[in-house]
């Protein structure tokens, strides 16, 4: 009997996650936020999931083995709890898992927060995994620039992207937007402590939300990592350049390839062509998700692109929460309750 999956939320992410989990072989239902005028039971067109209502949907998250929480940031630690404590056996929460640190303190005390993913479907990039590995092998410490540069208007051109949550200072930003770089380079390079941020919330776009941001932090590995997140960029660039000793590795994301310069300059490049298919890199997520729990050994869930824990999904919200306030000064973190 294939796994029951509920997917709260009937966004373009929700239902993206919904024909995923569909194609991974899942029972998958979709339970939209917003009032529709449809009958429970009946199919999604755009998804071919059956589709609940707010009478069904509590029933099928009570034996759900998995249920996704694809709605709006503000709505994440509340739309989990409800899954926890519905009785789904997992919970998968879009990122990032909540607009700050201090709105997860009830999610922290759940007794049942060991049973939360958190989206990062970077991770289950071929050539983020065979990067790992090559990091792995860097003898002594050294440093790192992450980026991920685009220009907002052109995530979704067939909507106003100032009314989009991204727009929206309290939800979006590049910060929360681009959490997966934070995420990715912790897995990489070791847990972060801040040295620095710039946070910029002027620019060419029509946005009360931080349209760029450039970090700097050190790990607990001893690598030094900077970071540029922006919305303002044309065309998008994505990856991280690695220097050390033992010569330079590359991965870009846009191209799905990752190079190793060698100390004499020998120079070697991998394509991984899957990883441009997003379907493909999600349904690798979702497997995991599936499969695993979130217990699971840390090598274990690198190795099969399982997405984040709750721990680390929190730990990327908090170094955020510390970039605001060292960019923006004047505005102190918001402490943990």
């Amino acid at each position: 009997m294939s796994a029951s999956v509920v997917v709260r939320g009937s966004g373009s992410i929700g239902r993206r996650h919904a024909r995923v989990f569909r194609q991974v072989g899942a029972d998958v239902a979709l339970w939209p936020v917003r009032e529709r005028a449809t009958v429970p039971g009946t199919v999604d067109d755009a998804t071919g999931a059956r589709l609940l209502d707010d009478s069904s949907g509590p029933e099928a998250v009570r034996s759900a083995a998995l249920v996704v929480v694809a709605t709006d940031t503000s709505r994440h630690v509340a739309d989990t709890l409800a899954a926890l404590d519905g009785g789904a056996e997992k919970v998968l929460v879009e990122k990032p898992v909540a607009p700050t640190v201090a709105d997860t303190a009830a999610l922290r005390e759940h007794p049942r927060q060991s049973l939360v993913w958190v989206a990062a479907p970077l991770r289950a990039h071929e050539a983020f995994r065979h990067l790992r590995r090559l990091v792995g092998h860097v003898s002594t410490a050294g440093s790192a620039h992450v980026w991920s540069q685009s220009w907002l208007p052109d995530w979704r051109p067939d909507r106003d992207y100032r009314e989009s949550y991204s727009a929206r200072p309290d939800e979006g930003g590049v910060l929360r937007d681009l959490v997966h770089e934070i995420d990715y380079a912790a897995v990489l390079f070791g847990s972060p402590t801040l040295l620095g941020a710039r946070v910029e919330t002027t620019g060419p776009l029509d946005v009360a939300s931080d349209q760029a941001a450039t970090l700097l932090w050190s790990t607990d590995r001893e690598f030094t990592v900077t970071a540029r997140l922006d919305y303002v960029t044309r065309p998008t660039t994505r990856g991280v350049v690695v220097h050390s000793p033992d010569g330079i590795l590359e991965w870009d994301v846009v191209r799905a390839t990752v190079r190793h310069t060698t100390p004499d300059g020998e120079v070697t490049e991998q394509v991984f062509a899957h990883d441009l298919d997003r379907d493909i890199v999600m349904g690798a997520q979702a497997r995991a998700a599936l499969e695993l729990r979130p217990t699971a050994p840390a090598t274990e869930r690198i190795a099969r692109g399982a997405p984040a824990t709750l721990a680390d999904g929190i730990a990327a919200v908090r170094l955020c929460d510390e970039a605001r306030a060292a960019g923006r000064p004047g505005q102190p973190p918001e402490e943990p309750s």
